[in-house]
């Protein structure tokens, strides 16, 4: 094993711990001078709710974003967008009622209720409360972290509403990127008159294009994709392949990933017999790498396996012993 992996279970370890000793500790009180636990929960509920993104609007579409085509058809990023857009705006509600309802708990207008009382607790500790949690995207991340990474989820979906389809998507931004995903080939379909389920995907790690900016144009096929992070591994940007992780680096980044739909293009499974050239690397939403069975068999929390090219001298049992992966997000 890696001897990053000595500290992974160190860390997680320690996350444990820390939620245990957070889960028992009593409410302190406010110190002489100090402000209250009241206090300090009802200026963040309301420094939260004033910074509540607005609700995204189908009158801010760009023009011909959601026109039909002539077989009267939407498009299928469009359709994709659309259902987006519902699930963040009902997100966006949920935030702003559960805020308000808090704020009206604590003055003593309202019966402070058990999720109320959960979401006073969580704020306390930086935890995500479980009522945001129930209508929002997978996330491990703590309170702080997860209202940045909402503004910036909404900022991206606000962008591609206003000015059209973007050069590159940042996958982590989607409630449900298994729907892009299909979204993507289903437009490749329709384009070249060919079956849907003859399609899947290949994939080129784009050389020189680290983030988003560095894109000028997209793809005449397939779609960009930034925002990917490679778990227990990372990318050699000098040889193009993955390597083994830096010392004391858990995560890193990856460059742009072109995703090219390919008819009659059949990946080899995750847990075949071990390639020298290629590893099945599976891509998460979150590092839990579990979740929820979907109708289709697989974890809802799964997205697709992207095969990346690996270091000569080794084979795929070599990257699925390290645990390799892609997540979404981190956990921080």
């Amino acid at each position: 094993m890696h001897p990053n992996a000595n500290i992974t279970f160190q860390l997680q370890e320690t996350r444990k711990m820390l939620d245990t000793v957070l889960s028992i500790q009593p409410r302190a009180t406010a110190a002489e001078g100090g402000k209250s636990p009241d206090e300090v929960v009802a200026e963040l509920a309301k420094e939260l709710e004033d910074a509540i993104a607005p609700l995204l609007s189908m009158d801010e579409a760009a023009e011909g974003l959601f026109d039909r085509t002539d077989t009267g058809q939407l498009k299928s990023l469009s359709v994709v967008l659309g259902q987006e857009i519902e699930r963040f705006n009902k997100l966006t509600h949920t935030l702003g009622k559960s805020l308000k309802e808090l704020q009206k708990a604590i003055k003593g207008l309202v019966v402070m209720s058990g999720e109320l009382e959960e979401m006073y607790t969580n704020f306390l500790n930086n935890q995500v409360p479980q009522l945001w949690e129930k209508a929002a995207y997978p996330s491990l991340k703590p309170l702080g972290g997860w209202v940045v990474d909402y503004h910036k989820r909404i900022a991206f979906m606000r962008a591609w509403l206003q000015n059209g389809n973007p050069n590159t998507y940042w996958l982590p931004g989607f409630f449900f990127p298994q729907g892009f995903m299909t979204g993507v080939l289903q437009t490749h379909a329709r384009k070249y008159m060919v079956p849907i389920d003859s399609l899947n995907f290949t994939f080129k790690v784009m050389t020189g294009k680290e983030v988003a900016e560095d894109v000028d144009e997209a793809p005449e096929d397939g779609v960009l994709i930034d925002g990917l992070y490679v778990d227990n591994a990372r990318w050699n940007r000098e040889q193009e392949y993955l390597d083994e992780s830096e010392p004391g680096i858990m995560q890193s980044p990856l460059p742009v990933i072109h995703f090219i739909p390919i008819q009659h293009y059949n990946p080899p499974p995750l847990l075949a017999p071990a390639d020298p050239k290629e590893y099945q690397c599976p891509l998460y939403k979150t590092s839990v790498r579990a979740g929820i069975l979907s109708t289709t068999g697989q974890s809802t929390n799964f997205v697709l396996c992207v095969g990346l090219p690996i270091r000569p001298g080794t084979d795929s049992d070599f990257w699925v012993l390290q645990g390799v992966a892609l997540l979404c997000a981190l956990n921080d």
